[in-house]
């Protein structure tokens, strides 16, 4: 008796989560997702392979990379889960939601990174290619 309660339990908890599922925003969350460890992992690929691509603004370029494929590989599923509902207990789903949240900013931080290493590059050209080199974009 107790088993078959139990086995419906599990079975109306299945039909709630895949009720709350919206087909379309997770069909367009996994191609994004896919797509994003795709891509990076060819840049990744390219800059280990290419030593032409071992310049000290193309570290930038790669620690991007790296943080965009963390948000494709767990990110986006937390994302996911979130969205229906899961993980039900809720220092798992904080866990979840805030490892999201700080792998986008990690990505965000990464990307202003790129974009003032340029700016500074564009900027004063004579200064940055004195002043930075590997070890600067390295730490």
């Amino acid at each position: 008796m107790v088993g078959n309660k139990a086995k419906n339990m599990a079975v109306d908890y299945e039909k709630d989560v895949f009720s709350k599922l919206n087909v379309p925003y997770t069909v367009c969350e996994i191609i994004v997702s896919v797509v994003t460890v795709a891509g990076n992992t060819l840049v990744l690929i390219a800059f280990k392979r290419e030593r032409k691509l071992r310049r000290r603004t193309n570290y930038y370029i790669v620690s991007l990379a790296v943080a965009d494929l963390l948000v494709g590989l767990i990110g986006i599923p937390c994302a996911i889960l979130s969205s229906v509902g899961l993980p039900k207990h809720l220092e798992t789903c904080l866990l979840s939601v805030s490892l999201l949240v700080v792998l986008c900013t990690i990505s965000i931080f990464s990307l202003v990174a790129v974009s003032v290493d340029r700016y500074w590059a564009i900027l004063h050209p004579m200064s940055y290619s004195r002043n930075v080199n590997s070890k600067f974009a390295l730490d």
